[in-house]
């Protein structure tokens, strides 16, 4: 049958009209004079459609649900009051129904002549007459408002409510879209991810209500920098997210991350102050068939995370090699908590001697783990138990093992002057720290005064007045201190003459420059005078060669540690080297009481 358009039907003369009164007198549908009768009264949908999508019979309440002349609707086709993506879903539907003779239901937007669409709950039933001819029988609600208040929220869902811009909800879809859609070969998706480096310190120092306003006005400047395909939300707290779309060189985001950094920087007007921040971003690209929102965005983060890591102020871009190394710290920190448990970690001992290396004057603990059979290093897994407040434990049991060693050692007729531990600057701002020190000493019964904790620069200055008042508790009881890596903190002289100090530890740094660098050779002799001037002891840390021992000699150093005197050791090793008469036992510590 032919399908007539709207416009057609419209050009009709009077005498087509009039047949309305013949078609209600046309053999109802399949549904019978009397079920028939009952829809016409009803205000629901319901049209009977023929197999091609023809429709057969509509009751009058579905031209008026649909805004449509009844006489149009009585011969129109599906094809003619759906949309051609509604409609093809639709037919789907339908055939499927006529397969299996199963109903369906779904909700449909209809085309509405006088209000643009019009959405309905539609259930899609198949029905057969005598003949065994089949046929489609479709009935719906009107759910327009409902539906138009569903689209409502959703769009609220995607919207920051504080700035206006999007929220995650909208980058995710954003990113889900563009993934599936079809772009220019050589065309990439970059997302940014930003932190405003001091927030907190704007909220604390101004109040919440300057920050937020700080928020509002970072979004209207990203909205103003970025492209009209761009994407930008805020995260939450102070974290925006840049979608950059059809970037066709790693240049042009590069360009746009620069910019947004920029505007960053400029001054902002809050609480009659102008306030200045910065940002770290992290940038990341779509890679290929691994991508997803949740992908992106991870990537994104971590490189952003180690722009603040570098110091902020900075973008950082994603790259695998920079996953791998992140996974390989996270297996190491899962690991070490197993290594605790599973007795991996010891300590090993390496001798502080007298120059010319006759004499032993004390031992250095030194942490070490064989993991699986391979030895990780310090520098790598001390980190990470700074991070995970794991060096709590790890620090305490070091204290207690090195100087259950030393009163070993006693036991067995080997006297070495003092053990020396370092001290981390996490677990050196414990308040347990000092409990756990004497602990260690308690417990253990050897003497506070051949303990020597080793503490850095910058452990000492993160809260000056808080490190003296521990100093000084624990040197009262004849605890003493070494400064580690001397010069390579804060230089400041100023705590040297405030805080109840012994030692000067020489760092390798220069020791192993002095022989070529005239620099590094005037700041160790430097170290060295500064020491005897205020009646400390020092100690080079990394003598290797007999040129470094004889310039250290020179300049009157008294002690040092190194490979040129000895590795670290076990303590079957060390005792070992004691009874071959390597070093002697009984000479003075050279330290400062």
């Amino acid at each position: 049958m032919h399908a007539f358009t709207y416009d057609a039907v419209l050009a009709n003369d009077e005498a087509e009209w009039a047949r309305d009164d013949e078609a209600d007198r046309a053999p109802p549908s399949p549904a019978g004079r009397h079920g028939w009768a009952l829809l016409e009264a009803s205000e629901g949908l319901a049209l009977h459609v023929g197999l091609t999508g023809q429709i057969l019979h509509a009751t009058r309440a579905s031209g008026a649900l649909l805004g449509l002349p009844y006489a149009y609707l009585s011969r129109a086709a599906m094809r003619d009051i759906l949309p051609i993506g509604e409609y093809e879903r639709t037919a789907a539907l339908w055939q499927a129904c006529l397969l299996d003779g199963q109903a369906r239901r779904t909700t449909v937007r209809f085309t509405d002549a006088s209000a643009g669409s019009r959405y309905v709950d539609l259930q899609i039933r198949r029905d057969t007459d005598e003949s065994g001819q089949a046929s489609l029988l479709l009935f719906g609600t009107d759910v327009t408002a409902w539906m138009q208040k569903l689209q409502q929220l959703t769009e609220q869902s995607l919207i920051d409510p504080l700035t206006g811009i999007g929220n995650r909800n909208l980058i995710r879809r954003r990113i889900e879209q563009y993934l599936a859609g079809e772009h220019p070969a050589g065309r990439r998706l970059a997302v940014a991810l930003m932190d405003l480096d001091g927030f907190k310190k704007i909220n604390d120092s101004l109040g919440h209500g300057a920050g937020d306003a700080l928020l509002k006005e970072m979004a209207a400047r990203l909205r103003g920098v970025l492209r009209g395909t761009d994407t930008v939300a805020r995260l939450g707290g102070d974290e925006f997210v840049l979608l950059l779309e059809n970037i066709a060189a790693d240049e042009a985001a590069a360009d746009i991350v620069e910019q947004v950094m920029r505007i960053c920087r400029q001054p902002f007007q809050l609480s009659a102050r102008q306030i200045r921040v910065t940002t770290s971003i992290g940038l990341a690209f779509a890679t290929g068939a691994q991508d997803s929102d949740a992908e992106l965005l991870r990537r994104a983060d971590r490189a952003m995370y180690e722009a603040k890591t570098l110091g902020g102020n900075r973008c950082f871009r994603y790259s695998p090699e920079f996953d791998e190394r992140l996974n390989e710290q996270f297996r190491i920190e899962q690991d070490l908590f197993e290594a605790v448990h599973n007795g991996e970690l010891s300590l090993q001992y390496q001798p502080i001697v007298s120059l010319d290396g006759s004499n032993l004057c004390a031992v250095e603990a030194l942490m070490r783990w064989d993991r699986a059979g391979r030895a990780v290093s310090p520098e790598i897994f001390v980190p990470v138990a700074e991070n995970n407040g794991l060096i709590h434990h790890l620090g305490a049991w070091v204290l207690r093992c090195a100087c259950a060693q030393l009163a070993m050692w006693d036991a067995r007729g080997a006297h070495v002057g003092y053990v020396s531990v370092n001290v981390s600057p996490v677990q050196f701002s414990h308040p347990g720290f000092a409990d756990q020190v004497r602990s260690a000493i308690r417990d253990t019964g050897v003497c506070a005064g051949r303990l020597v904790l080793e503490i850095t620069e910058g452990a000492l200055m993160i809260d000056p007045e808080a490190a003296g008042h521990v100093l000084t508790e624990l040197r009262a009881l004849g605890i003493r201190f070494a400064v580690d890596d001397f010069g390579t903190g804060y230089s400041s002289l100023s705590y040297l003459r405030r805080f109840p100090l012994s030692a000067l530890k020489i760092d390798r740094s220069f020791v192993a420059d002095m022989v070529d660098s005239p620099h590094a050779q005037t700041i160790v002799y430097a170290v060295l005078s500064l020491a005897r001037e205020l009646g400390l002891a020092a100690i080079a840390e990394g003598v290797e060669t007999a040129c470094q021992r004889e310039l250290l000699a020179a300049q009157r150093c008294e002690m040092a540690q190194g490979w040129h005197y000895g590795h670290a050791m076990s303590p079957a090793d060390l005792e070992a080297a004691f009874a071959a008469g390597r070093w002697r036992l009984d000479a003075p510590t050279l330290l400062p009481q």
